[in-house]
């Protein structure tokens, strides 16, 4: 009887641990932090010219960023996911491009602090890039790629725009 009560006891607990569909995995706070970047945008450059035109969306139950880039002559795209890793506790950026040479765009890992997204590439020969991304005003973000050849004691910009939302949000 002991140990029909003790199983009984175990299968109870087990069946709470385990998921329902109402859990949502990727629910936590650190998962959203990238959610500013959400929309479609206009990208333009310093100068207020239109580069390119990028769809961001949540996707697999806001467990994934998903980007569609178009550049403003339509001869070069790229697609990049975004995710928040709970084991590592970073973000990380995967992107691919029209070019089909991967080596192009190193995997990107980084985190959230003080109001912005700071994603590195790991030390090469070449040197390592930095990407932020941060919000301006509403419906404006700015990013803004860096590299350095020095292990990072001085940078370079090579990319600034910013995103301006083509469908504000109501």
């Amino acid at each position: 009887m002991l140990r029909m009560l003790s199983l009984l006891a175990l299968c109870c607990v087990t069946l709470a641990q385990a998921p329902t569909s109402t859990n949502k995995p990727c629910s936590a706070e650190a998962f959203h932090q990238f959610d500013f970047w959400i929309g479609e945008w206009e990208v333009q450059n310093p100068e207020g010219q239109v580069v390119g035109h990028n769809t961001v969306a949540s996707t697999q139950g806001g467990c994934l960023l998903t980007e569609n880039w178009v550049s403003a002559r339509g001869n070069n795209t790229g697609t990049s996911v975004n995710f928040y890793d709970a084991r590592d506790q970073k973000w990380h950026q995967l992107y691919f491009d029209n070019t089909g040479d991967r080596s192009n765009w190193p995997e990107l890992v980084g985190e959230f602090k003080e109001g912005r997204m700071v994603l590195l590439t790991p030390p090469s020969p070449s040197g390592i890039s930095r990407w932020t991304w941060y919000v301006l005003s509403p419906d404006h973000v700015r990013q803004w790629a860096e590299s350095s050849t020095d292990g990072g004691k001085t940078w370079k910009t090579i990319w600034d725009s910013v995103y301006v939302k083509t469908k504000p949000q109501a």
